[in-house]
């Protein structure tokens, strides 16, 4: 009930979701090219993120730069050049 209240889910048909219609895997946790649900099912994510982790999940290294970066400056806008 709360995924549908609150979180857009794009390219979904949004009546089908907001009925409960929709498939209900959880995906919990991923390593290299695989992906696992809430049930351990797992899966090759041969959609690789949408572009973002086409190094694969479960980078050491990505993550702690990822980490150090957010201490440093966590976000900053991209508007007006």
């Amino acid at each position: 009930a709360w995924d549908r209240d609150y979180f857009f889910h794009p390219s979904t048909h949004m009546g089908t979701h907001a009925r409960g219609e929709s498939p209900t895997r959880i995906i919990a946790g991923g390593e290299g090219v695989t992906i696992w649900d809430n049930n351990g099912r797992k899966s090759i994510d041969a959609f690789a993120g949408l572009y973002c982790v086409n190094v694969g999940y479960g980078r050491q290294k990505i993550a702690d730069a990822i980490a150090a970066q957010a201490k440093n400056l966590a976000y900053y806008h991209a508007y007006v050049g």
